[in-house]
């Protein structure tokens, strides 16, 4: 299998500049054409009540507005990357209109956007929202932070978890594309994690993947994984997300919550 259709999400929100320069690379690395869904309808809205109709009613004027400019930037940028693509405007919740989209694409490329603007926050919790329905991988790409021309350098974040497994499986087509590949397990009190760690990169080498393994020992993991990627200097870190329930994870705290809210590089998630 191979990487062909890359899905962009489209909106007026800070970090669109940042997902279509990833999202451009990455068709370009894969030979895959994007495709652009404008979406406006804001995210994380529902539609109830006459007022709050009101409010949607103008942030979705200001977004047929804006979309002309927006085009604009995509065209430009598929053009001089020589990538195909196509742009689509629709006017639906986006979580569901993205999904439906989702099975027909190969990679889905969100943001983590900051709380500035009101599309900013509106758009905050779309990546975990969209990881936990689609049946397929989701890439976060951090607003403001570097976006690397290609995927050359890659860390896997592993345990033998089904989450983990989807996203691996799902990320195969890049990870054979990568120059390096790093497995990091983290043992936190499971001495069987590394044997785990060793066996997936056995597994993606017979796959033609330059993967290699580190253990860690020590550290929690969500801290460890940050590190690693900074210390690896990976280009995208590819994990499964929600192994626990989101409630336990917003009690106890946890890796996806962490590293959602502040990737330390572009991630490639699945639930």
């Amino acid at each position: 299998m191979s990487i062909r259709t890359v899905l962009l999400h489209a909106a007026p929100d800070s970090g669109f500049d940042d997902r279509l320069a990833f999202a451009v690379a990455l068709a370009r690395q894969t030979g895959a054409a994007v495709k652009a869904l404008y979406t406006l309808y804001p995210a994380g809205v529902p539609r109830v009540g006459r007022a709050l109709s009101i409010y949607v009613n103008e942030l979705v004027h200001e977004a047929k507005e804006k979309e002309p400019a927006f085009k604009a930037k995509f065209e430009q940028a598929l053009a001089a990357a020589g990538v195909a693509g196509t742009w689509t405007v629709v006017d639906g919740e986006v979580t569901s209109a993205l999904r439906d989209e989702v099975t027909f694409a190969d990679v889905t490329v969100v943001s983590e956007t900051p709380y500035g603007t009101v599309d900013d926050q509106l758009a905050a919790t779309l990546p975990e929202h969209l990881a936990l329905a689609c049946n397929g991988p989701v890439a976060v790409v951090p607003t403001g932070k570097p976006v690397p021309a290609r995927i050359g350098r890659a860390l896997v974040a592993w345990k033998p978890s089904r989450e983990a497994g989807h996203a691996v499986r799902f990320a195969l087509p890049l990870l054979a594309t990568a120059d390096e590949v790093e497995v990091l397990t983290v043992e936190e009190g499971d001495p069987a994690a590394t044997a785990s760690g060793a066996r997936l990169v056995a597994w993606l080498n017979s796959h033609g993947v330059n993967a290699r393994h580190h253990h860690a020992k020590d550290g929690a993991a969500g801290v460890t994984i940050a590190n690693e990627v900074q210390k690896f200097g990976a280009d995208i870190l590819v994990m499964g997300v929600y192994s626990r329930s989101r409630l336990a994870e917003m009690v106890l705290g946890g890796v996806t919550a962490s590293l959602l809210v502040d990737p330390p590089a572009a991630l490639l998630v699945a639930h």
